[in-house]
């Protein structure tokens, strides 16, 4: 499992709160460490997506 910080601005599932799956989000730095290619339950499908994953059903970290 590779893990990297990547900007919360960024329209990926990683970064929308409709995505379950395991990241690490640092509200200072404004990062999530998470691994783009693990795979979590998105809310919006209910059904498992990347966490690299784009929608037009985003909804950000804040």
């Amino acid at each position: 499992m590779s893990q990297e910080f990547k900007p919360i601005d960024a329209r990926h599932c990683y970064t929308c709160i409709q995505w379950d799956g395991q990241r690490t989000w640092y509200a200072d730095k404004k990062v999530v460490k998470v691994d783009e290619k693990k795979e979590g339950q998105c809310r919006v499908f209910h059904k498992k997506v990347k966490a690299d994953f784009q929608c037009e059903h985003f909804f950000p970290i804040r």
